[in-house]
């Protein structure tokens, strides 16, 4: 009867022992990099108005203050609303797009306007800057007009900015930086200077 419990007992070590903390994993420890939620082929879209929010706040506490006009406000667009779209993004057609984002002085008088567009499975981000960047009025604030335009693909997203050239590319450069801490490729910048 001991040999029989004993017996028992060395059968359910030894599978524990098989199943439990003595299971090996198919990757080595220099493969695991303590945040499991990556993507190792890179994000490619940030997912909601808050995490573009978030990406905006961070954008901006790395801009020096002065180059950057007062009370700028982050605001989701109505993908409805097809003349505030136009207004706003030059855009007509809303194919591809998921969500767009806008980021300006609630002072209309500056000329400073940031995008970013989540774009979706059906969208061309290519496409959608490139009219972004040929059809946005630098002058839709009528009294002031925007030096320079920015663009860049972040992952499968798009990300714009139009102010003064200081501005622009100073921004620029924290939003490139801060799309790459979020793990999305960033595409060549794109550049537009417009007629003053």
């Amino acid at each position: 009867m001991k040999r029989f419990a004993v017996l028992c007992l060395a059968a359910v070590l030894s599978f524990s022992m098989l199943t439990g903390c003595g299971a090996k994993s198919d990757r080595n420890s220099d493969e695991v990099t303590g945040d499991e939620t990556l993507d190792p082929s890179g994000m490619v879209h940030l997912e909601s108005v808050d995490e573009v929010s978030a990406f905006f706040d961070e954008v901006y506490e790395g801009v020096a203050q002065d180059l950057l006009p007062y009370e700028i406000q982050t605001t989701e667009l109505d993908l409805n609303d097809a003349d505030m779209l136009e207004y706003h993004t030059g855009l007509t057609d809303m194919t591809g797009i998921a969500g767009i984002y806008l980021s300006e002085s609630m002072m209309s008088s500056t000329a400073y306007s940031a995008v970013y567009i989540r774009t979706n499975d059906e969208g061309d981000a290519k496409e959608i800057l490139q009219n972004l960047m040929d059809n946005i009025n630098p002058a839709k604030w009528v009294c002031v007009s925007a030096e320079k335009q920015v663009g860049a693909l972040f992952g499968d997203d798009i990300f714009f900015v139009m102010s003064s050239s200081d501005t622009a590319d100073e921004v620029y450069k924290n939003a490139a930086a801060a799309a790459q801490a979020r793990g999305l490729n960033v595409s060549e910048m794109t550049e537009k200077i417009n007629p003053m």
